[in-house]
Formats: structure tokens, C-alpha cells, sequence
């Protein structure tokens, strides 16, 4: 991608908090994606029932830490160059990756949030902290439990307004909210301070996504287990992921970021 035309996107991305890019993934480059994820997703539903018998969601982290086909995601070609222009030459990764799955016929499970705290003292709007590619390994309709958003949300000068959720803990439908679908290989990019939830999914299809977080260098990783591993980070040879991956010097600028 060009570096005028990631601009241009970084651009809109500023008013409206997501874009949505179509073929961000071809058919050919999602088949090994979507083997590895069935396959890992399997084995970890399986240890998920033993506790939880109807789970609404799956989440496994560490994904591109799972296996070499997922580290390419980390700086895809399609993606990346948008990312870096929203966050700028410190842009490193959030967390390890993570595999999001949606079971069939199953209930919304969070109701409409930011995905930080809201931050006394800190003046809103403010500088972009987290970017969040989300790739669609199947097609993803209305009934199948969207990503849902309100456009523009990430520039309040508030917090998610709680009434925006029932007491069920479950969304309800605010005007100009947009439900993100499309075929597989496209990629939902958003800001996490955008305000979104979660509906359900009534299809008879599960709904997979993976997802790559990025942030600033100066900001500490997601823990709790979807921090990358130091080990991770020193295998990798090439400049651009061993920033992307924590591993060296952030502190200063000095003319030569690689990413």
C-alpha cells in the first residue's frame, strides 16, 4: 500500500473510529489462516466446556505465538500501513494476537463499552492509543452477531452512557449504530475507545475472527496472559517485527525506525 493512500484512510479513520477494508485476505492467503485456527479452536473448545457448557464466546491468545502461519498478520501488507499511520514510527503490538469465536445460536454477551476506562484528567478527544485489525475467516451476515458501532464515538468528551445497556446487560439499539459485515478476508480496523458491543448470534454458523493489537511503544502490553513472550520477540530477525515485538530501544528517536 502507498503511504499517501494509508494516509488517506488514517485520515478518515480520525473522524469515524473504524474502516472497513474488503479483500484484505484472499482466498488463497485464508485457507492455511482458517486450518490453523479450526484446528487450535477445536482443542481449546473442548477444555473451555469442561467449565463453561454453553459459552457465548471463545477467546484464545498468544495466537501468532501458536503457530508461523499467524506471524505474517503482524505487518500484513494490506493492514499494517494503515495502522502505522493512525499510531505513528512507535507503533509496536498490544498483545500476542487473539482467535474470537462465536458459537451458533448464541446470546449477546457484553452489552455497549470503550474498551479502556474512562481516564480523569486525560482531555478527550485524544491521541489514538490502541488500533484493532479484525480479520473475518468466513462471511459474517446480520444474524450472525456483528461487531456493532457507533460511528464518531471515539471523539466524546464522555463516557459510554451506561442507559446504553439494559439491565440484562445487554445492548440496546442506539440510532446511527452500524453492524460491521462482510465476506471473508475483510478487516475491521477500529479505535478501541470507539463505542461498540456485542449481539447476538442467531445464525446457524459460528462467527471467527482474528484480531491484532497495536499501540504506542510507551504503552504496556494487554496482560493476563495476551502479552507477547520475550522468547517471541528475540526469534525474530527482521527490524521492523523485533520493534513491533518490544524488543529493543523505544525511548528515543533517532532518525531510524524500521516499522
Amino acid at each position: 500500500m502507498e503511504s499517501h493512500e494509508a494516509q488517506a484512510l488514517a485520515e478518515r479513520f480520525d473522524r469515524e473510529g473504524y474502516l472497513v477494508i474488503p479483500n484484505a485476505l484472499t482466498p488463497k492467503e485464508l485457507e492455511p489462516l482458517r486450518q490453523r485456527y479450526d484446528e487450535l479452536m477445536s482443542a481449546h473448545w473442548e477444555t473451555v466446556k469442561r467449565t463453561d457448557p454453553d459459552p457465548r464466546r471463545v477467546y484464545l491468545p498468544r495466537l501468532l505465538e501458536r503457530d508461523p502461519a499467524f506471524e505474517p498478520l503482524m505487518d500484513w501488507p494490506r493492514t499494517y500501513p494503515i495502522a502505522r499511520a493512525i499510531l505513528g514510527q512507535d507503533i509496536t503490538l498490544a498483545s500476542a494476537g487473539e482467535a474470537d469465536y462465536r458459537p451458533a445460536h448464541s446470546g449477546g454477551w457484553i452489552g455497549w463499552h470503550s474498551d479502556t476506562s474512562w481516564l480523569p484528567g486525560v482531555p478527550y478527544p485524544r491521541q489514538f492509543h490502541w488500533v484493532r485489525c479484525a480479520y473475518f475467516l468466513e462471511d459474517i451476515t446480520e444474524d450472525m452477531g456483528p461487531f456493532t458501532l457507533l460511528p464518531g464515538s471515539h471523539r466524546a468528551t464522555h463516557p459510554c452512557p451506561p442507559e446504553y445497556t439494559g439491565p440484562d446487560n445487554l445492548p440496546r439499539t442506539i440510532p446511527g449504530q452500524v453492524a460491521i459485515t462482510g465476506k471473508a478476508g475483510t478487516c475491521l480496523i477500529n479505535n478501541t475507545e470507539i463505542w461498540h458491543t456485542s449481539t447476538p448470534n442467531r445464525s446457524a454458523r459460528p462467527r471467527k475472527l482474528l484480531m491484532v493489537l497495536y499501540k504506542h511503544a510507551w504503552m504496556r502490553q494487554w496482560e493476563a496472559g495476551h502479552d507477547l513472550t520475550r522468547e517471541f520477540g528475540e526469534r525474530q530477525t527482521d527490524p521492523r517485527r523485533r520493534q513491533l515485538c518490544n524488543v529493543g530501544p523505544w525511548h528515543r528517536y533517532d532518525g531510524n525506525w524500521d516499522a
